[in-house]
């Protein structure tokens, strides 16, 4: 399981008081090939392939929608983390039918999703196993980078995030968890944010409470980059700015 799963998945579990291993992607039994446009050939011999259904998409877009007035400047994007970037070159698609559509990923690591992604039937895929991939929500406005994140824009992308996560999981699991905007704003909840550089410190000027964003110096944590946020926090306004060193 990746970091961006296992603090995430902690979390939840925290605050649902249960021992429930949430999982991004479905393991579904796939071919041993699958054809891409331009008659490409792509072998994915992964017993757990990284999937996602187009019903959890949308549930994360409905989420991005209903909420958007913390981050309304911000689109909606996907930050792709692919932990064995040197097994073959990466590559994400989507079927819908006997239709393939391929995804492009940017050279910072970003997508975004065409709406065929959101359409009854469609699936999106890639050439990883569940737990070498992880497709995020990364919310960012205009003037904000990874080292200056506005807090509404971190707030949107929990709520973004979990309902993305949680959409494929047993029904009961679903039935137990509270609104994902219950769960973001708990200061019970440690909703960890992905950096993919080693955090420093995370100020945010003019928060006294806040000076220091919690930050774990675990070994995990260091390795691959990332920082807690006081999401629960509501005297911190939306616009409060988290500046990485």
């Amino acid at each position: 399981m990746n970091f961006v799963h296992q603090a995430t998945v902690g979390a939840v579990s925290a605050v649902l008081f249960l021992g429930v291993s949430l999982s991004f992607g479905q393991s579904l039994p796939s071919p041993d090939e699958a054809t891409l446009p331009n008659d490409e050939v792509l072998v994915n011999a992964s017993k757990s392939p990284f999937s996602i259904d187009a019903k959890a998409l949308r549930r994360a877009a409905a989420v991005f929608d209903k909420d958007r007035s913390l981050a309304p400047e911000a689109p909606l994007r996907f930050r792709v983390i692919d932990y064995t970037p040197k097994a073959e070159p990466l590559r994400i698609w989507i079927e819908r039918d006997d239709d393939v559509e391929t995804v492009a990923v940017g050279a910072d690591g970003l997508l975004s999703l065409p709406q065929v992604a959101f359409a009854d039937g469609a699936r999106l895929h890639a050439n990883r196993s569940e737990e070498a991939l992880t497709l995020t929500p990364e919310i960012l406005s205009p003037g904000t980078a990874l080292h200056t994140r506005r807090l509404g824009d971190l707030r949107l992308q929990c709520r973004v995030d979990l309902a993305l996560r949680i959409y494929e999981e047993p029904l009961y699991v679903r039935a137990l968890m509270p609104p994902v905007s219950m769960v973001c704003n708990s200061k019970n909840f440690g909703y960890y944010v992905y950096t993919g550089f080693p955090v420093e410190s995370a100020e945010i000027p003019g928060a006294d409470a806040y000076k220091t964003v919690r930050g774990d110096k675990s070994k995990t944590i260091s390795m691959r980059g990332g920082y807690a946020a006081p999401l629960g926090d509501r005297s911190i306004s939306d616009d409060a700015i988290i500046e990485l060193k």
